[in-house]
């Protein structure tokens, strides 16, 4: 073997390294980004096939308060 094939066959897998190299680092940084980007909602629902209604429950929850009147004098005047 001279001395250009063996530089070609070393340049070959220095180059198909970097390329591999360079595949999987892309792959691991798309997979870790901290934000993901928004799927539209139209991609799940379709409007035709879908009916929607609305509901409102006013007695759901209640809220009762109470306060205690108290006074010194308990009631009217005796004499």
């Amino acid at each position: 073997m001279d001395i250009s094939t063996a530089l070609l066959v070393i340049l070959f897998f220095v180059i198909g390294g970097g390329i591999i190299t360079g595949i999987a680092m892309y792959l691991q940084v798309k997979k870790h980004r901290p934000v993901k980007m928004a799927t539209d909602a139209d991609l799940y629902v379709v409007m035709e096939e879908t009916q929607f209604s609305r509901v409102e429950d006013s007695l759901l929850r209640t809220h009762t308060t109470r306060t205690k009147v108290s006074s010194s004098n308990s009631g009217g005047s005796k004499t």
